[in-house]
């Protein structure tokens, strides 16, 4: 990976948008890509709608200039995973409607059929109101959907028993998102995941 922002770019990486539309573009090697981010959130905006799209040789002039402070990009733990194509983070504000909607079919569903239908949903990193919202939990070690056993950990372990015996744990929990670009609770950091909206169900089982 290019050193320095001066360098001729040859490897994958983020590097300031040469369209100006956003902070950032990710540069797969040989072109620019649709994936932009800003503020650490990742979303899709054609390259195309602003000209042909730019290659190595013509990316010396996007790179020379650098931010002031460089954001860390929408990828998780360094360089190693990275959020896949077509599925970005869930904001702040997704993540706090998706718990809202989780407490209304709780209550809709009796509690016992929320319970039900969330042990069947692990599997594939979601929980009803994920399932709903087009959100999926994301394993931050593999770039995959979380697996049932890390699910079980996060959603029972951490937030129904801990939390529930500690309500200080929810509280912290939930004020952690705010100090972060991956947007992760407390417990998301503690087992790696992230929260993203996948609504093309591209990281599907």
């Amino acid at each position: 990976m290019a050193t320095g922002y001066g360098e001729r770019m040859s490897d994958p990486q983020w590097a300031p948008d040469p369209t100006g539309r956003h902070e950032y573009r990710w540069f797969d090697g040989a072109t620019w890509t649709d994936r932009v981010a800003d503020h650490g959130e990742e979303a899709v905006d054609p390259v195309a709608s602003a000209g042909p799209p730019q290659t190595a040789e013509t990316s010396d002039a996007a790179a020379a200039t650098p931010p002031a402070a460089m954001p860390m990009p929408p990828t998780v733990g360094g360089p190693v995973v990275t959020i896949p194509e077509g599925v970005w983070l869930s904001s702040r504000g997704r993540r706090f409607l998706g718990f809202l909607l989780g407490v209304v079919l709780m209550i809709v569903t009796l509690v016992i059929g929320y319970v039900i239908w969330t042990v069947l949903l692990w599997s594939r990193g979601q929980t009803p109101a994920k399932q709903i919202m087009g959100m999926r939990t994301l394993d931050a070690r593999t770039g995959q959907a979380a697996s049932f056993g890390t699910m079980f950990v996060r959603g029972f372990l951490l937030d129904t028993v801990l939390g529930g015996s500690t309500g200080i744990y929810g509280l912290i929990s939930a004020l952690w998102i705010f100090g972060n670009d991956q947007n992760q609770r407390l417990t998301d950091k503690i087992v790696s995941t992230i929260v993203v909206d996948d609504p093309q169900k591209r990281l599907a089982p």
